[in-house]
């Protein structure tokens, strides 16, 4: 993966963005004095080029319900939403709270560990 970069997808691109933050709880033991940070809730905003500019969170025509919350196993949740088909989007960029320090090492955790 690289760096991000200061452009737009090009105009034909149909894009959905996502941007996510995992909430945990740290109850579980992990080493001497250390609490293992355990994701219980992913919240989830997201827009498309039809409703990027809306005012409010409704739903949209074309990328639907525009705020999602996942309890049950929030990790697995956001991973099977986010590589789900969608007939109308060719792109989806996923952008976390804070990827680099936190957010991302719940998602290569569920796949690559």
């Amino acid at each position: 993966m690289g760096p991000p970069k200061d452009a737009l997808p090009p105009a034909g691109d149909k894009v959905l963005y996502v941007f996510y933050d995992f909430e945990t709880s740290q109850n579980t033991e992990f080493a001497d004095e250390a609490k293992l940070h355990v994701p219980n809730l992913v919240c989830v905003q997201q827009f498309c080029s039809r409703c990027e500019d809306a005012e409010d969170a409704s739903d949209c025509v074309r990328c639907g319900t525009r705020r999602l919350s996942f309890w049950q196993d929030p990790v697995e949740e956001l991973l099977s939403y986010l590589t789900e088909p969608l007939p109308w989007a060719n792109k989806i960029i996923a952008i976390a709270h804070k990827a680099k320090a936190f957010d991302l090492h719940f998602i290569l955790k569920e796949r690559y560990y």
